[in-house]
Formats: C-alpha cells, structure tokens, sequence
C-alpha cells in the first residue's frame, strides 16, 4: 500500500513568500485609477492597505521574509498535510500521482488564515484599530475573524445577501 499523506515538521515551513511574479517574462500591468485611468502608485493605495502589503504587490523580488510573529501563528496548524488522491487516480485511470493539499486542519477549515493572518499582521504594525470584510459562504470571514482575535482587533463581517437567503 501508497502512503496517503506526507506530513512536515514546523522547521520544513517556509520562511520566505515566494513571488511569482518576478517569473513572468512580461510584467503585469499595474492597476489603474479609475477616475484617471493612469497606473495607481503606492500612495493612491495607501487609503485601502498597509505600506507594507503595497511594497510586497509591487516588489519584483523572488522572495519576501515572512514576519516571526506570522510564523509563529501559522504554525498553529501549518505545515498541512499533503494528501495522495489515490480514489481520484484510479477513477480517471492515470499512473500519474496526484496530491492535494489538505487546508481543512486550519483553524477557518480553509487556506483563508494562510492570508488573513498576514493581512490583519501588516494593518495592527500599521496603526489600523478596526477591519470590515464582507463574506459569501463564511470561510473568508471567519478566517479574518480568526486574524483579528489574535491580534486583537475589532472586526466587523458583512454577509453578502445571496448567501443570507441561501441558508
């Protein structure tokens, strides 16, 4: 018999981002204003997100450190276990190997508090008191609910109506 799973130790997490980005042989194009339709630079941003965040979307570097205290949290549940999907191969009938990663031992059942934490990280560092977020299903907001709890920040979820009537 396959083993199913790979599991990592906490000293196989990664201490970097990796940045796709400086592998494209053309750069994306950089947003636009919309009221003048010109590429937006770091202080048309600065209202919406952290400084921090805004240099990581434009930094054409390979890697960005991850902040201690990020690991720190993220090692609550991270490394994930890496899940073999052997009923998935033998229903397509491939030789190939197929894994997926399994995010449902995150605190949120989802990959969302891989994000939320950092998010909600860079706006504490940066003197933000409060976060609203809007949530379809609810993994995104109880993942951003998660982030603020830890760093204790008041946080305000909306629910968009559709789901509200879905339930």
């Amino acid at each position: 018999m396959t083993d199913r799973k790979i599991l990592l130790s906490e000293k196989d997490i990664p201490q970097k981002w990796y940045n796709i980005a400086s592998d494209l042989k053309t750069p994306l194009s950089p947003p636009l204003h919309p009221a003048t339709h010109q590429p937006l630079g770091p202080a048309d941003l600065a209202p919406l997100f952290p400084m921090a965040l805004i240099q990581q979307e434009m930094c054409p570097d390979p890697w960005i450190e991850i902040p201690d205290e990020v690991l720190q949290i993220l090692k609550l549940w991270r490394p994930t276990p890496l899940v073999r999907a052997l009923s998935l191969e033998k229903a397509i009938g491939t030789k190939a190997r197929i894994y997926y990663k399994n995010e449902s031992v995150s605190p949120a059942g989802s990959h969302k508090p891989n994000t939320s934490v950092a998010q909600v990280y860079y706006n504490k560092q940066e003197g933000v008191k409060r976060i609203a977020t809007e949530t379809g299903a609810g993994q995104w907001g109880s993942a951003l609910a998660f982030a603020c709890a830890l760093f204790k920040m008041e946080c305000q979820i909306y629910m968009v109506r559709v789901s509200y009537y879905i339930w």
